[in-house]
């Protein structure tokens, strides 16, 4: 078997990517780049992807490294973050940007250029292959438009100014837009090869197809749950649905990637904590971080990163016997750190840090343990665990290592898209869960979900409508499993699930007197939780407008620019 690794490339390439400060829709051709010296091999093409393989997301490079959740309800930041935050967006306080901000097509232009001038080169050895990362790459620049801003002029090709149709041409339907990106992963996976015919640096078919079902389950239960409302689509989303169900179930049947596993105490704490995932069976694509060598670092060496966890996320851990903890006879409370992980998931365990844990062994064999959290750069006092190195390096100046690697795709995201997608169609049954849910249950050593007995939750999350009680279920593995990897925003926008964060403010854990004396004057709630945000956010709580803030602005010289451009609802 092969695996998908990224390792963060140098190799510069400007004479090919760069551009003027014109928006992109407004430039002219590169006919500087349109010569008989470069598009002669398929290493011409190999090393013009190269510079997009580092647009994907990877962990910051100074300061801090924050969660690619922070900002959401169940990760907060601190004082001293130094990262991007969903905060403003969950609070309803982002303003219209005058130009720029997120309206971007800088990259989408560059991939058009390279699909226009790829079929120059004779199509042999990975000639096709790289073409087909090339439609993967656009899939993947308008996923991330399609994300932000819903309706999108479809633009495949490099435009000049004579392209009056398009430059000043109205916005495609989210659903033609949603159509568009998974045709492009169509021909992506047609084109693209498998992981073991391209080594283990590059896209592979596999990682486009289980991009098509992330891309697919997103279109889908956003169309299912925006229904009536401004945002919504032009169906229902069962057609996204079935295509998000049979891309997961293509990847799950090809065979290439298996869980990770091992002691139910570790496995899940160790995959997220390696520097080379090359031989890791359930990574599909990664960066790759090396300090010594290419001085390219994270910041994961500075613990904590400047976030913590949110109470209200530790609420979906269930008890050891598989039932919530409102049910549970094995719970034994939550309100202070030293009970929080008694008879829990194990998976809780391995993302959180709470008093007695390992903190640090140095090289001479020293054990630190953990104590109070460091308050300053840990709003809630639930510091997370989760990519937490626990051994210090002489050559690092006796620091934790800059080099853990940031997963971008993995196996597990593919097991839940199935069930996920499965449930929204009911369709869901117990050999669905079984080769899905019940396979990452049976890593984290957590009983069976069996959805013929599931226990009623009374504290089931507020979705601001019932679910049945498979698909609650569902979206809990979800959230536990996928926790702190960047997926919370899609989520609770998808699921347009605004009734869960509206008007509350996530709080930390209690401020009790071992914290306090080391940490006074905190804020807290009336009841005694750690409360950072009071005062922070606008309000009593988030004050996100659900008839608005579903989706950004667009800036207002695109609307001047083009007077075919509607802003989005709400704004």
């Amino acid at each position: 078997m092969k695996k998908i690794y990224y390792i963060v490339a140098t190799i510069t390439i400007g004479i090919v990517l760069n551009s003027c400060e014109k928006d992109v829709l407004e430039r002219t051709p590169l006919d500087e780049i349109s010569n008989t010296d470069f598009w002669t091999s398929e290493g011409d093409l190999q090393l013009y992807l190269n510079e997009l393989y580092n647009t994907f997301p990877g962990w910051a490079g100074s300061g801090a490294a924050p969660s690619p959740d922070i900002g959401t309800d169940i990760v907060i930041e601190s004082s001293e973050w130094f990262g991007s935050s969903f905060t403003e967006r969950l609070d309803g306080t982002l303003n219209i940007p005058a130009s720029g901000g997120s309206w971007n097509w800088e990259n989408v232009r560059s991939v058009n250029f390279f699909l226009e001038n790829a079929s120059r080169v004779e199509p042999e050895g990975l000639v096709n292959h790289y073409i087909g990362e090339g439609h993967f790459f656009r899939a993947w620049f308008y996923y991330t438009l399609f994300r932000n801003y819903g309706d999108l002029p479809i633009i495949t090709k490099v435009l000049n100014l004579e392209d009056t149709d398009i430059l000043f041409g109205a916005r495609s339907s989210r659903t033609e837009v949603a159509n568009f990106i998974l045709d492009e992963l169509d021909t992506a996976i047609a084109m693209m090869r498998e992981g073991s015919e391209v080594g283990p640096s590059r896209l592979n078919r596999d990682v486009a197809t289980q991009f098509k079902a992330r891309v697919a389950l997103y279109a889908g239960t956003w169309e299912k749950y925006h229904q009536g409302t401004d945002f919504a689509g032009d169906t229902n989303g069962s057609g996204f649905l079935q295509e998000a169900q049979d891309a997961a179930k293509s990847v799950m049947d090809a065979g290439n990637y298996t869980l990770a596993t091992g002691d139910p105490n570790e496995a899940y704490y160790n995959l997220f904590i390696q520097t080379d995932y090359s031989t890791n069976s359930e990574v599909m694509l990664y960066r790759h971080y090396d300090y010594l060598g290419l001085n390219i670092q994270n910041s994961l060496w500075n613990q904590p990163n400047a976030h913590g966890m949110s109470r209200e996320m530790t609420k979906y851990y269930l008890a050891s016997d598989g039932l919530p903890i409102s049910v549970s006879p094995n719970f034994m409370g939550d309100a202070t750190l030293a009970e929080l992980e008694v008879n829990r998931d194990p998976r809780l365990a391995q993302s959180v840090m709470v008093p007695g844990d390992l903190d640090f062994v140095a090289e001479n064999g020293t054990v630190t343990l953990f104590s109070v959290p460091f308050m300053t750069r840990c709003p809630t006092a639930l510091a997370i665990e989760k990519w937490r190195s626990k051994e210090i390096f002489a050559e690092l100046n006796n620091q934790r290592t800059r080099d853990i690697g940031f997963i971008i795709f993995r196996y597990a995201e593919a097991l839940l898209i199935y069930a996920e997608a499965k449930a929204e169609l009911g369709t869901l049954t117990q050999a669905d869960v079984d080769i899905t849910i019940n396979l990452l249950r049976d890593r984290a050593g957590m009983p069976h979900l069996n959805i013929g007995a599931i226990a009623m939750d009374p504290d089931w999350p507020n979705y601001g409508y019932t679910l049945t009680d498979y698909l609650y279920e569902v979206r809990r593995e979800r959230t536990v499993e996928l926790f702190g990897e960047g997926n919370r925003l899609d989520d609770l926008m998808r699921w347009r699930a605004h009734s869960i964060f509206v008007g509350t403010r996530p709080k930390g854990t209690t401020y009790t007197p071992d914290i306090e004396a080391e940490f006074p004057n905190l804020t807290v709630d009336e009841n005694g939780f750690l409360d950072p945000y009071l005062g922070f956010i606008s309000g009593n709580g988030f004050g996100f407008d659900p008839d608005r803030d579903y989706l950004l602005p667009l800036p207002t010289n695109e609307l001047t620019l083009n007077p075919n451009f509607d802003q989005n609802p709400g704004w």
